[in-house]
């Protein structure tokens, strides 16, 4: 009896008890953070874990903006060409032809993909990232852009 009430006591302790915050949460303004002089950026903005009394709290955030650069006409970005269709791409894309969107501009690599019959998904845009499914798929690229410019490709 005294072993059914210590674990139905000890369940319900567990089901009451706040669960603390996972350390990699979002950075929200005012909420609390684990080191100072961290900073998060979240949807355009810098948060810097400051000292708020005796508490670590995120700040209020500072607008970020990108730099974002354009190519311009006849630069190196003008000169990759996007690979000829090769009857092998039906049973999987090789990462050796898929690095040639490496140094293409997104709207460029997309179109060669397209051109290729390859699936083409942004993983990453500047410091945003995307939800991505973990499933294999031998028919797609995931790409990380950088200003503007394909900087990785994984296959799948």
């Amino acid at each position: 009896m005294l072993k059914r009430t210590l674990s139905s006591l000890l369940v319900l302790t567990l089901c009451l008890a706040p669960f603390p915050q996972a350390s990699g949460a979002t950075a929200k303004a005012g909420t609390s953070c684990t080191k100072l002089k961290t900073i998060s950026i979240v949807k355009g903005k810098k948060f810097t874990c400051v000292k708020n009394g005796k508490k670590l709290v995120w700040d209020k955030g500072v607008l970020v903006k990108a730099a974002v650069t354009k190519p311009k006409p006849g630069s190196s970005t003008d000169l990759l060409v996007c690979p000829k269709v090769d009857s092998a791409d039906l049973s999987g894309i090789l990462q050796s032809r898929a690095n040639a969107l490496i140094g293409m501009s997104e709207k460029k690599g997309n179109e060669c993909a397209d051109s290729l019959k390859w699936e083409f998904r942004v993983g990453q845009r500047d410091s945003e990232m995307f939800a991505t499914t973990k499933d294999y798929r031998f028919d797609r690229v995931t790409v990380v852009v950088m200003l503007g410019v394909i900087t990785r490709v994984d296959v799948g």
